[in-house]
């Protein structure tokens, strides 16, 4: 038994040391073993839940659920089909393509979707970039951007490319939501005058509709006017307080007037859609006083292939699909990338500090533009006011969404003809009381108050997206952000102190880095370490390096700590690195063994022993200990270590810290 148990211990002991010294043998089968394992992987129970969410949630599904997501379907459908109507307008199409993009994602995000708030169908910032392509190259156009936006989405969902998000600040992210906002706005001014013009932009619509301000309709505007009123006072309908409502009653009188009360201010877009067609209707004849919507396509789209190629109504000739993704340009990759934000962004709003599978939501979203595609879809994402009023009306689970899909399914199959009578002044009035709350002003006092340059971020995207296009913007707001971001890690800040004689040492120059070294910032720390040398050492005294806070150091840096030893070794000057951590000695000492490494404070005068010298810091070089030039006295005197008190450190009990500009 005993022999056993040593013979059991050796097995295990010998393993080990097979393991430890990377021997072990590989598994048998090679590639075929390999590409089952993760077959079996990708088909395990975990996995498919992850990836079918509705496996999950399907189980416990009971009457409660049906009914709250049954009401909010209901309540997000009448939402739904006005905003879809005025979105397809928005981006340059016809009504009825606008409800072709609201039905898909419904279904598509009850299978595959993770949160149960969450509607994904046309919003006013996809349709205002769909135009900018499709007001050219027509619907073809638009269900292409949908595809390949789809394709992209999918695949940055499968290879986790979803963390790039989180370089776009929210400086950034406000400036683009703000000018697309005011850009949408604009862009249906033509309609609340009952304008008939082809603009291009905001400055152009501007120029084009008050130079043919005598040609609008007094009908039109009239009815947009009041639309916009009515549509502002219902949206505020819930916050009045109102005399006969009494919030602590249970009575069903009150809980009716309650109900009532929510869904005027809820379905206002398809109240006053509603009122507003029927207006037109009676008012119909040979003088019809509203410019309306028209002829809306019956019936629910047949599943086809996107169309690869169209012609050119002016030349004739087949635009094949390499020329069309190049008319369309940056816009391939700007639309996924724009919705891909606004999905996240809408997730992480309503997720309140639960965790959410971001790749999950990614390739759900890729998935149903390449589905939605097939059915004459334009790009679509997350809708915050949608997916608010899902919340407040009791949804469940994703199952709302089906109803909504189902609701968008039979206004397509049966009130089509209705839809011919909506004024198009009452659509574009919908869409302004849409993107007014999207202007996110309130973010500029706070940006005062706490860090003023990302003003700068703010202001650049905002003006860039209004003057020169939303896709091109954006970009430079990014761009300009992560240049702030890249010259913020190149310079950090270092704090340079002068320690005075003690006991135990004759004075030192302490250097401590606020954060890693990397190679953006090698040169400024290093020029920072041998201005501190040359100035408050005087070329005599040691110079200690705190590397507490330096994490990572990589070939860059390390090849100019070694210039920097070798700088001082010429001066024959002291240089003491402090506390630095084993893998940033083990990087640097490659190149170069000659440094000095001190494990603590406590070590440190022992390392100063050697080349410790006498003369006194207030005579260093001239300088006193509040120098002038490019030095200035920091604020906030502290100790590298943890521990504030004295005795943690009783060789900084006087020291005076430094900051580097």
């Amino acid at each position: 038994m005993e022999c056993d148990n040593i013979n059991r211990e050796d097995a295990v002991y010998r393993s080990t040391v097979v393991a430890l010294e990377g021997d072990a043998p590989s598994p048998p089968g090679g590639v075929f073993y390999f590409l089952r394992n993760k077959a079996g992987r990708c088909l395990s129970r975990k996995t498919l839940h992850r990836r079918l969410p509705c496996l999950t949630w399907l189980r416990s599904y009971n009457a409660e659920c049906l009914l709250g997501d049954l009401v909010a379907g209901l309540t997000v459908g009448l939402m739904i089909i006005p905003q879809a109507l005025a979105y397809g307008i928005v981006a340059g199409l016809t009504p009825s393509d606008g409800l072709y993009s609201a039905f898909i994602p419904c279904f598509v995000y009850f299978l595959l979707g993770s949160t149960m708030e969450m509607n994904i169908g046309p919003t006013a910032i996809m349709a205002l970039m769909t135009y900018q392509y499709s007001s050219s190259g027509g619907v073809v156009y638009a269900v292409l951007l949908c595809f390949t936006s789809g394709l992209i989405e999918f695949v940055s969902g499968v290879i986790n490319l979803g963390f790039l998000i989180n370089f776009i600040s929210q400086p950034v992210i406000s400036g683009f939501t703000s000018a697309a906002a005011i850009t949408i706005a604009s862009s249906q001014l033509k309609a609340l005058f009952g304008l008939s013009l082809k603009t291009k932009g905001l400055v152009d619509t501007w120029v084009k509709v008050f130079s043919n301000i005598k040609d609008f309709r007094w009908q039109d505007l009239t009815l947009g006017l009041v639309c916009i009123v009515l549509l502002l006072l219902l949206k505020e309908v819930r916050s009045i307080r109102w005399p006969c409502l009494d919030h602590s009653s249970r009575g069903l009188g009150q809980r009716v007037l309650k109900k009532v009360i929510f869904y005027l201010s809820v379905g206002r877009n398809a109240l006053v859609v509603i009122i507003a067609s029927v207006i037109a209707y009676s008012l119909d004849g040979d003088d019809q006083p509203f410019t309306i919507t028209g002829h809306v396509e019956p019936g629910i789209p047949k599943a086809s292939l996107p169309a690869f190629s169209t012609i050119n109504t002016n030349t004739n000739e087949t635009v094949p699909f390499p020329e069309i993704m190049s008319d369309i340009g940056i816009g391939v990759v700007m639309v996924p990338f724009i919705a891909i934000l606004d999905h996240i962004a809408i997730v992480s709003a309503f997720a309140k500090g639960r965790t959410f599978d971001a790749t999950q939501e990614i390739i759900t979203l890729g998935i149903a533009n390449l589905v939605g595609s097939f059915f004459g879809s334009m790009p679509t994402t997350g809708s915050l006011s949608r997916s608010a009023v899902n919340l407040s009306s009791g949804v469940r689970t994703p199952a709302g969404g089906l109803v909504t899909g189902v609701m968008v399914l039979l206004s397509l199959a049966f009130l089509t003809p209705a839809f011919r009578y909506i004024p198009k002044s009452t659509l574009a009035a919908v869409i302004m009381c849409a993107v007014i709350h999207l202007i996110d002003y309130s973010i500029v006092m706070p940006l005062w108050r706490s860090k003023k340059i990302d003003l700068v971020p703010l202001l650049v995207t905002f003006i860039a997206c209004l003057m020169w296009g939303l896709e091109w913007g954006i970009l430079l707001g990014i761009g300009l952000n992560l240049s702030m971001l890249l010259f913020s890690i190149a310079t950090p800040s270092v704090k340079v102190a002068l320690v005075p004689p003690g006991k135990q040492h004759g004075g030192y120059v302490l250097v401590t880095p606020a954060h890693g070294v990397s190679y953006p910032s090698t040169s400024h720390i290093r020029a920072t370490i041998r201005k501190a040398g040359l100035k408050q050492a005087g070329g005599s005294l040691p110079v200690v390096i705190d590397c507490t806070f330096i994490d990572t150091a990589d070939y860059t840096s390390a090849k100019g700590i070694k210039g920097m030893v070798e700088d001082f070794q010429l001066r024959g000057q002291t240089l003491v690195f402090l506390c630095m951590k084993p893998r940033v000695l083990q990087t640097v000492a490659a190149l170069h063994d000659g440094i000095t490494v001190c494990s603590s404070f406590d070590a440190l005068p022992e390392a100063l022993a050697d080349g410790e010298t006498e003369v006194g810091i207030e005579t260093v070089n001239g300088d006193t200990l509040h120098p002038a030039g490019d030095l200035v006295v920091s604020t906030m005197i502290s100790t590298p270590t943890s521990d504030t008190s004295d005795a943690a450190n009783p060789l900084l009990t006087t020291t005076t810290f430094l900051e580097e500009k």
